[in-house]
């Protein structure tokens, strides 16, 4: 009987958060108990107003409810569900959720891009051979996205031996990027979509030799036309976002900016080959348009595929949809209507090397995933790690002292964390996962079978999706892989300024 080969072995962090709560929630609990009683002591040390004490209990009652009850449609606590209410309020009443362009613009043109996107713009360069590549520039931040092209080889038609060896490379891979100072996140972008009815076409008639006999022209012909969009588009991509200005010597201008992106790409995707993939370049600016109006315009897919065998440039103006709009449960733009999701949860059991399948392979309709990984610096990850083992020992003596049993999720909590502080000790990398994913219809109607597909893939991945209700704009362009990451735009805003 031949034995199924499982990998795996992800970690939620948790950190001293005492049962099922995180830190934050636990010191906002330790806090709802210890003011009411600092405020007693003080209404008895300095003969304060004893209205006081049942005004912070109450405040405390709140903070607290706030604090624990879930809320399971946005997946946070209902304090933080409020908040998310509040900023799409606000976005609504500001207008900030709808985008118009072109020569009938309502509001004065300052961006080229819709909402988070808005400060990004495009450089052409030249890498060390002379090969030109383009990256992505936030304005705001100052960082810098590159991405890389892939072809991945598969493991149908590959031994088990073959395959273990490319997921240790890659791990080794992962491990690396906490060696490299400069790197934010790396995404990793797979695109699927059914082929346009001419593409196939087109393509056919390009290949057809004008020599031959014509029943052979008729016959290719023939065929093509017969299998008219049952063929797929799938374009895989590596997107690195930089913080060159962490770099030592500090870059003093934008051309030593980029020379460094161009020396710290050059350096992680030299060993993207050992992980089971072929790379095909370093994405230019004019890839990166026609990604960019392809995801916002879909039904431009088939024109843009044909700009792109003639190698036109579009200009960057051209990348961003003519209209769009953010609605609380899917996003509109120019063609297109759009269902974003984020991952909530990973596999809590060992996994198969073909478990995202289901995820990536194409489909009836236009589908996107954006896998983001952000490493820990080599040198913080094993405090990370040893934080948490720490952690989930302190719950299993919090368990002890209370009496509570402990439960096989628990003891298996615990040994995953040990597990993790041994692994980091002999090399392994550590970081944070997380996963974006958008589908795309160009009819509305089509919309509720488009999530009902998704959804059932995902269950078969053996993932936990929650649906970024209320943020759906944010979530599509973290799916594109520009250098937008949500958790890093939340700390953004007044206070971060």
């Amino acid at each position: 009987m031949t034995q199924i080969r499982t990998y795996g072995g992800w970690r939620p962090r948790r950190g001293f958060g005492v049962g099922r709560l995180s830190e934050t929630q636990t010191a906002v609990v330790a806090a709802c108990v210890l003011v009411p009683l600092g405020c007693w002591v003080a209404i008895a040390t300095f003969r304060l107003p004893l209205l006081v004490l049942p005004i912070t209990v109450a405040a405390a009652l709140v903070g607290a409810a706030l604090t624990l009850i879930p809320h399971r449609g946005h997946g946070t606590s209902l304090g933080g569900a409020l908040v998310i209410t509040a900023r799409t309020y606000t976005a609504r009443r500001k207008g900030w959720n709808t985008w118009e362009s072109g020569v009938l613009t309502k509001h004065p043109r300052r961006h080229e891009l819709p909402g988070v996107l808005a400060p990004i713009m495009p450089l052409s360069t030249r890498d060390g051979l002379g090969q030109p590549f383009g990256v992505l520039w936030d304005r705001r931040t100052g960082r810098l996205t590159a991405s890389v092209r892939v072809a991945p080889i598969g493991t149908v038609l590959a031994d088990q031996e073959r395959t273990d060896l490319w997921i240790g490379n890659f791990a080794s891979w992962k491990a690396s990027l906490g060696f490299e100072p400069t790197i934010d996140w790396v995404a990793i972008v797979v695109e699927s979509a059914p082929s346009s009815g001419t593409e196939l076409a087109d393509y056919v008639a390009d290949k057809l030799d004008p020599s031959a006999p014509a029943i052979a022209r008729a016959t290719m012909a023939e065929i093509a036309d017969a299998h008219r969009g049952a063929t797929a588009d799938i374009s895989v991509r590596v997107n690195f976002t930089f913080s060159p200005m962490r770099a030592r010597p500090q870059p003093r201008d934008d051309a030593e900016r980029v020379a460094e992106v161009s020396r710290a790409l050059s350096g992680v995707e030299g060993d993207l080959p050992l992980c089971g993939v072929a790379t095909l370049g370093r994405a230019t600016a004019g890839h990166w348009t026609r990604w960019l109006r392809s995801a916002y315009d879909p039904d431009s897919r088939g024109e843009l595929a044909r700009l792109a065998e003639t190698d036109h440039l579009l200009a960057w103006a051209d990348a961003g949809p003519m209209e769009s709009e953010s609605l609380h449960d899917h996003y509109w733009h120019g063609s297109g209507w759009s269902v974003s999701w984020a991952m909530a949860d990973l596999p809590n059991q060992q996994v198969t090397s073909t478990v995202l399948a289901p995820l990536v392979t194409p489909g009836r309709y236009h589908r996107r995933v954006a896998i983001t990984y952000q490493p820990y610096p080599a040198d913080a990850a094993a405090e990370v790690v040893t934080k948490e083992a720490s952690g989930a020992g302190f719950r299993r003596q919090l368990r002890r002292r209370r009496g509570v049993d402990e439960t096989a999720r628990d003891r298996a909590d615990e040994q995953r964390a040990i597990q993790a502080t041994e692994e980091e000790a002999h090399g392994a990398g550590v970081g944070l996962w997380a996963m974006y994913v958008t589908t795309t219809v160009t009819d509305p109607r089509e919309l509720p079978d488009a999530i009902a597909d998704l959804e059932s893939r995902a269950r078969n991945a053996k993932l936990r999706l929650r649906r970024a209700w209320g943020w759906q704009h944010v979530a599509f362009a973290a799916s594109l892989g520009c250098g937008v990451y949500p958790t890093e735009l939340a700390r953004r805003g007044r206070w971060a300024r």
